[in-house]
């Protein structure tokens, strides 16, 4: 590794998502208006772009950008962001780039809140839906579009979010969706849905089962298994799934890891709940890929996006323009994707991947497959999750 990429820390969604770059049709966000997200009963971000709803340049809130972009190769970034996220040729290629990680969004939230926009990071990487709660808070800046010449690289149906319209704080990083991962000698039927993972994890995977280290995704187990909206926010839903993951699932639970296809190659698990690139990076990463199989969350499951946004008090602004240019760059753009097997939204990005790519499937879904995607609302229930999740957690030890 070179000296110039620092880890300081060790590895530990979107409506308007129409179409993927070859133009397939999601579905939408109905608890989300074009006008804003409504969290706790207040809009937290009104709409900035062009009266039609449309992305756009510049507005009167948003903060200038660099006149002209630093050059890439020796520029100093203070990245907050996922673990294995990032393919470590291109942040050699920007410059000195140092990265501390997180497991989840409310984590990053709580620490920049708590440094009151004194956290010392440039980029910041959270999931779209999130937005919002960042903006109110005035965590992240507004950005300007036109100081990011390569956002026009990226495909409509990945700009102007419903959670972010005109693109005012963020821009698509990547986008993907959540299934699991299971060592098939061990569990021998299959185990293709929701209910069937949880009977998995309350049969032979007993005690050898991970599942994602965020509220949203460990309730996603509950509602999805029964035909319950995952962004539910009725009280009685809330109790039964607290009920059922407290008292029967946590204490079949072995770990809440967020990146469990790291874990393939020790063996740590029998079951794991993941995100379809840290599922591909396992599977890339062990010498029997056969012994596992890969299963797309059924009957459905979520859809999300990651994006670049700019904290506020970043102390090297300029460079974070570079860097959120420099990602949107096709050839770097793909570089990434390889790495961390999600798709990046650049235009015809599946055009540009090599031949023989493996797991692609796991990468670009296919119409079917994104018809049965639904993207999380953070919505007035959060709290409640988070105690539900905090309570599973502590009965699975």
């Amino acid at each position: 590794m070179s000296d110039r990429f620092r880890i300081l820390a060790p590895p530990g969604a979107a409506e308007r998502m129409a179409k993927t770059v070859t133009r397939r049709r999601f579905l939408g966000l109905s608890a989300v208006s074009l006008g804003g997200l409504a969290v706790g009963g207040s809009t937290l971000l009104t709409a900035c772009g062009d009266d039609d709803g449309g992305g756009g340049g510049a507005t009167a809130a948003t903060a200038a950008g660099p006149a002209e972009l630093p050059e890439v190769g020796n520029l100093d970034l203070n990245l907050y962001t996922w673990a294995a996220y990032h393919d470590e040729g291109l942040l050699e290629d920007f410059g000195n780039v140092t990265i501390d990680v997180y497991a989840s969004n409310e984590e990053a939230i709580a620490k920049l809140a708590a440094a009151q926009g004194t956290a010392g990071y440039d980029v910041l990487v959270p999931t779209g839906p999130y937005i919002p709660q960042l903006a109110a808070q005035e965590l992240v800046q507004p950005l300007d579009l036109d100081a990011i010449p390569n956002f026009e690289n990226l495909d409509e149906p990945y700009r102007d979010q419903p959670w972010d319209p005109g693109n005012q704080y963020s821009v698509c990083k990547d986008w993907g969706s959540t299934g699991w991962i299971y060592d098939n000698t061990v569990i021998t039927d299959t185990v293709a849905t929701h209910a069937d993972f949880i009977a998995a994890c309350q049969g032979p995977a007993s005690g050898e089962t991970s599942v994602l280290d965020t509220q949203n995704n460990l309730l996603g187990l509950y509602f999805f298994a029964n035909g319950i909206d995952w962004n539910t926010g009725d009280e009685a839903e809330l109790d039964e799934a607290e009920a059922f993951l407290v008292d029967e699932l946590a204490p079949h639970i072995k770990a809440f890891n967020s990146y469990p296809g790291i874990d393939l190659v020790s063996g740590n698990f029998t079951l794991s709940h993941a995100w379809n690139g840290d599922a591909r990076q396992g599977l890339l990463s062990v010498d029997n890929p056969d012994q596992f199989t890969w299963v797309l969350g059924a009957p459905r499951t979520e859809i999300w996006m990651d994006t670049f946004a700019i904290p506020t008090g970043a102390p090297h602004p300029e460079n974070a323009y570079a860097w959120l240019n420099f990602m949107l760059d096709p050839e770097n753009s793909v570089t990434d994707l390889i790495f961390h097997g999600y798709n990046t939204g650049i235009v015809g990005v599946q055009d540009l991947v090599p031949a023989d790519l493996q797991y692609g499937e796991m990468i670009f879904f296919d119409d079917e497959q994104v018809a049965t995607m639904d993207a999380q609302v953070v919505n007035d229930s959060l709290d409640r999750r988070v105690d539900i999740y905090n309570r599973v957690k502590a009965a699975a030890g």
